[in-house]
């Protein structure tokens, strides 16, 4: 007995065994089970969608011996012609080989005769697009009015190439492209039908190598149980497909996540004993790392055991990351002289380009990333009174300067005196006072004036900003955190997480936060762990923190940043309001200020939190 290829043996025919196509086959259903038909249909889609298919499936309905209906008998001898190609009332052109207008002339001589065996005499046109443009202007009326007896069937892969006036004279549908996972499934069902044994991961590899078309998926299984004696399997189909091994790429995003360059370039090494072509590896890195993504988002989409486990290994920002840079090392991979370098150079980007504050200090840190040169320190001598200095670069330092720090690097045991209680009660006094230290350096010496920008500053410095701060900053412990996090080494995301928690108590070097409602996706342990890694660095002792969600959460960085700029906008609009001249213009002109239009200008310089 002849073999029948799986790609012409499961065929569809009736609308119930298409794959894919629901919206398609839906309105067609119902356009028959009402009488509703239309005397012309394109059907526009990929290769292998099924746009033949489902023509021939309707020429079954409307030919079928018992009757238009969705639901063909299939066994009647029409229905049987049909099926085998041999209906004498289904005329079926290749239009990519009668292009000329003589051929469509010859073709509509025909329409005005009956049907000699169907009620319909159907004209299946396939790849129209192909036509002349003579060829067009031949069709173009008895497409618009053909006899009842007649319709016509268009399929096409180009639809843009079609003239507008065919397009407005016929019911369009569109075919989508079939996923890789919905033509991995139906895979599975058929070769359970032809008890072949398989292996899964092999039928996602066939289901993406056919890029949305089920007859190239059947054509590739076909050529898959060929090369692997009946028995797809994973490692076969890879091989038959000149595919990249997954074991290799899994062994590298491992390698990857471990965040060592060493450990990468030697996973690199093993890969490369099997000699895979670089392009295909990355191709592949590529495809797993959008896998990876969707399955850390999405879990339940992703099926694969061994890929929902590695998901768990990634922090969701580097795996973004390390996407991006394969994409863009893709593009110059090409390029380079040697690909394998060009490989190990794109590895590497993965690991370098990991910055601090958005990734946090997970596995893919290993490798320090590249910091910001620190900007001068706020001087330890407070303005007296809560006077506010003028901005000016810090002179070089004098004796007067070195006499105060060495003061105040001797008070560094009580720079957290303010906080050593829980918030509301009584921090016990310093046992060293900042005046003492301006007090030991000769009163002649000038004073360095603060930076504009006060950046990260030593222990002594915090413990100095501490007592300068006075008793308002011990008395409320919102305000003090406030003022710290300005002054914290941290960027991105962590400094939004520290932007919006409150401190409200603690127990030795356990501080306990309150965040926002709201905000929890901020805390992650990664973030939080980067948070608390810049406040034992600021501070010179470790700290730990507790972050809970507090609907009642108040007083917070943002809140306090937020109430400022309220207040600076009402004094200002209010100072307009008041001014002389501007009263005057708006008695003289009938004027009125816009407050939308009012920004208050910044302070010259004040504390972060006004403290």
């Amino acid at each position: 007995m002849t073999y029948q290829v799986l790609a012409r043996k499961y065929r569809p025919r009736t609308f119930d065994e298409l794959v894919g196509q629901e919206h398609v086959s839906r309105a067609l259903t119902h356009a028959l089970d009402q009488d509703r038909l239309h005397h012309a249909y394109l059907f526009t889609g990929t290769r292998g969608c099924g746009k033949t298919t489902i023509a021939r499936i309707l020429a079954k309905c409307l030919n079928c011996e018992q009757g238009v209906s969705a639901q063909p008998c299939g066994v009647c001898d029409s229905c049987r012609e049909i099926a085998e190609n041999r209906f004498v009332d289904l005329i079926e052109v290749d239009a990519a080989s009668r292009t000329k207008v003589e051929d469509t002339r010859e073709l509509l001589d025909n329409v005005q005769y009956a049907p000699t065996r169907g009620r319909y005499k159907v004209y299946l046109i396939d790849e129209v697009h192909m036509l002349s443009a003579h060829s067009f202007n031949a069709l173009l009326k008895t497409l618009e009015e053909p006899p009842p007896h007649v319709k016509f069937l268009l399929a096409t892969t180009d639809p843009q190439k079609l003239p507008v006036t065919i397009l407005s004279r016929c019911l369009q549908f569109n075919l989508k492209a079939l996923p890789a996972e919905r033509i991995a499934t139906h895979l599975q069902a058929l070769l359970e039908r032809e008890m072949i044994p398989f292996e899964v991961p092999a039928l996602g590899q066939i289901g993406r190598a056919a890029r949305g078309s089920m007859r190239d998926a059947l054509s590739l299984t076909d050529q898959a149980i060929a090369f692997s004696g009946e028995q797809l399997s994973e490692t076969s189909v890879s091989q038959m497909l000149g595919t990249v091994d997954r074991a290799h790429v899994l062994t590298l995003l491992r390698a990857l996540a471990a965040g060592e360059a060493a450990g990468v370039l030697e996973a690199l090494d093993t890969v490369a004993e099997q000699s895979p072509d670089e392009l295909s590896l990355l191709d592949e890195m590529i495809s797993t790392l959008h896998r990876l993504a969707v399955a850390q988002v999405v879990p339940g989409r992703e099926t694969d055991t061994a890929l929902s486990e590695l998901a768990g290994q990634f922090q969701a920002e580097p795996l973004q990351l390390f996407y991006d840079v394969a994409v863009r090392g893709r593009r110059d991979l090409p390029e380079v002289p040697d690909a394998r370098a060009g490989l190990e150079m794109i590895l590497l980007r993965m690991l370098l380009f990991s910055p601090r504050g958005v990734i946090g200090d997970g596995p893919a840190e290993a490798v320090p990333a590249a910091k910001k040169p620190t900007e001068p320190a706020l001087s330890a001598a407070a303005p007296a009174q809560g006077t506010r200095q003028a901005s000016a670069t810090p002179a070089a330092p004098s004796a007067a300067s070195s006499a105060a720090y060495s003061a105040l690097a001797e008070a560094a045991p009580v720079r957290e005196a303010a906080l050593a209680q829980e918030p509301g009660q009584a921090p016990a006094a310093p046992q060293v006072a900042v005046a003492s230290a301006a007090d030991a350096a000769p009163r002649s010496a000038p004073e360095p004036a603060p930076t504009a920008e006060p950046a990260a500053e030593s222990a002594p410095a915090a413990q100095a900003l501490e007592q300068a701060s006075g008793g308002a900053v011990r008395k409320d412990p919102a305000a003090w955190w406030a003022q710290l996090v300005e002054r914290l080494d941290i960027e991105g995301v962590v400094r939004n997480l520290a932007r919006n928690c409150v401190l409200v108590g603690r127990t030795d070097n356990r501080w306990h936060m309150a965040l926002r409602s709201g905000h929890q996706v901020l805390a992650s342990r990664e973030r939080i762990a980067a948070l608390e890694a810049s406040l034992t660095d600021y501070l010179g002792r470790p700290v730990s923190l507790d972050i809970q969600v507090d609907d009642a959460a108040s007083d917070t960085p943002d809140e306090l940043a937020a109430r400022r700029q309220r207040k600076r906008l009402e004094e200002a609009r209010e100072a307009l309001h008041n001014d002389a001249v501007v009263r005057e213009l708006m008695t003289t002109f009938a004027a009125r200020l816009d407050d939308e239009s009012i920004e208050p200008a910044a302070p010259a310089q004040e504390s972060p939190h006004g403290l």
